[in-house]
């Protein structure tokens, strides 16, 4: 493999997993390809950061759903009574 090649098949890779967590499928798959890019040693930096980056907004966009559904809840509690 290639200098190039493995740099393209990397953010071909990154570009997949940011494109389906960006539309809201947190498939299993594609999340765990996203944490492995993410290991520092394994890939280039500049790759590993990238993942990090995404992941980490990724865990703070499900955090923020989360709480939001939680308030939704309460709500809808706090109307029915």
């Amino acid at each position: 493999m290639t200098f190039e090649s493995y740099y393209i098949e990397l953010l071909d890779a990154l570009n997949s997993s940011f494109k389906n967590i960006a539309s809201g499928n947190y498939d299993k798959k594609d999340v765990e390809k996203l944490f492995d890019l993410s290991k520092t040693g394994k890939y280039p930096s500049l790759f590993t950061e990238m993942a990090e980056s995404f992941a980490m907004m990724m865990v703070k966009v499900e955090a923020r759903d989360f709480q939001l559904q939680q308030t939704i809840e309460e709500l809808e509690k706090t109307k029915a009574k």
